[in-house]
């Protein structure tokens, strides 16, 4: 029987989910390389047609874009199913849409592991596009189980559980890629599909089994039955626009707006980097998955230490808007690389990039969830990581072809200036959410 439900469950859940995720990131460069000699079917057609289009470009321009094309892919299904699962757990509860879409992703990790073929390896990355439901769901859970006075600290523990799962995923994937025996060497398993990339395949694919049965044994649904909704809240919508109409109200419509083009210009950064630290700075896939690992520490002890603390002494608005004017010397210091190849400026750069978004994830997350009452929990905080998941579809694939267009530090210069945009919309917010002064009423 499973036992209560609290916040240190929700955590775990999350936290080994993003691990699994994130195990991807450091490989992209090398992936292109593998992949254009070993498949000359759809990945040999995709990047004929970007020859065509970019016939002089570098080597590392080409595959920061095939890492674009990539998490597009990926980023894509889950701007489209990400509402669905949210609008089904506040129908059927947040434990089944949990099993569900961690069993989707285990699966999708198992193809993975068998991926010698692009296509197989697309498929795969499809799959776990589609199975997106654990995210909106713990969110939800989390605010099933705190109130207003408390949702800032639990969204605080939540971010917290992405900032260290992009810590260990990165690293993991680059240690298992570097420094693990390589499962393709085993004669029956690389006749089945294995290649250089399947153990970290099998590390990812090992987690997500752990993650399914820790949620089968743990945990407990949060969302009693007498608190569901019982009708659709308006059909799920593919329409990008749906996400911008107040159809929750204005004020959600404005953070949805400003959660989706943070991360266009924070995906973009994430996609591109590892191609600009290998040409500039000559990093490996161990060497990226460190830099990794250190952003997302820093952006866990901005959520988990500093925004815990002062989330209920400073207004959310006023937390979420230092964490964009962080933003832009992050990007500009960035940007600087390229022109004085050092790492420790790379560091500086991606640290200050990591309190910044440390300090606006959880904010946003905070007043989206306090924009509406407990019955549309799931289905506004579905919208809310579906404004996400749209933001990573098109934030890599747009940063790739800027670094593939004009130069490496293109991206990171758009991101200091684009970041103003959601600075001025949340700036424009009233410091009240609705809920509480529903509650004041």
């Amino acid at each position: 029987m499973s036992r209560p439900s609290g916040l240190g469950v929700i955590f775990l859940v999350l936290f080994v989910d993003l691990v699994g995720f994130s195990i991807v990131f450091p490989l992209f460069g090398h992936m292109l390389e593998y992949y254009t000699t070993h498949d000359r079917g759809l990945l040999g057609w995709a990047m004929g047609i970007v020859d065509a289009w970019f016939p002089v470009k570098e080597p590392w321009q080409r595959a920061a874009l095939f890492g674009g094309l990539i998490g597009a892919c990926y980023s894509g299904l889950q701007f489209l199913a990400a509402p669905f699962w949210g609008r089904l757990s506040d129908r059927i509860g947040r434990r089944p849409v949990l099993l569900v879409s961690c069993a989707g992703n285990t699966l999708a990790y198992l193809i993975w592991i068998f991926a010698d073929d692009f296509t197989v390896l697309l498929v795969s990355r499809l799959l776990a596009g589609v199975m997106t439901g654990n995210v909106s769901a713990a969110n939800a859970a989390v605010a099933d189980i705190s109130t207003p006075q408390t949702r800032a600290r639990g969204m605080g523990t939540l971010g917290m559980a992405f900032g260290l799962g992009f810590i260990l995923g990165p690293a993991i994937g680059g240690i298992s890629y570097e420094l693990l025996p390589r499962i393709d060497q085993i004669s029956f398993l690389a006749a089945m599909g294995a290649n250089e990339f399947s153990t970290p395949a099998l590390v990812a694919f090992l987690l997500g089994a752990w993650n399914l049965s820790w949620i089968a044994l743990r945990f407990r649904e949060t969302l009693p039955p007498e608190r569901r909704s019982t009708a659709d809240e308006g059909g799920r919508t593919a329409n990008p626009l749906a996400l911008l109409v107040p159809r929750f109200g204005p004020r959600v419509a404005s953070l949805n707006l400003a959660f989706l083009l943070h991360t266009v210009l924070f995906a973009g950064m994430e996609a591109t980097l590892v191609f600009l630290t290998a040409q500039r700075c000559g990093f490996t896939p161990l060497d990226n998955a460190w830099l990794f690992a250190w952003m997302g520490f820093v952006s866990a002890m901005i959520q988990g230490g500093v925004y815990r603390r002062l989330a209920g002494r400073v207004d959310q608005r006023s937390l979420a808007m230092a964490g964009f004017v962080a933003m832009v010397p992050g990007f500009m210091l960035v940007a600087l690389v390229d022109w004085f190849p050092a790492t420790w400026l790379l560091v500086v750069g991606v640290s200050v990039l990591g309190v910044g978004t440390g300090l606006i994830f959880p904010s946003l997350n905070t007043m989206v969830s306090l924009a509406v009452d407990e019955r549309q929990q799931g289905a506004v905080l579905g919208s809310f990581r579906s404004a996400g998941a749209l933001g990573r579809a098109l934030g890599p694939l747009f940063a790739a072809v800027i670094y593939f267009r004009f130069a490496p530090s293109a991206p990171y210069v758009f991101g200091a200036c684009g970041v103003l945009v959601p600075l001025l919309l949340v700036w424009r917010l009233a410091l009240t959410p609705p809920s509480e002064r529903q509650t004041a009423a």
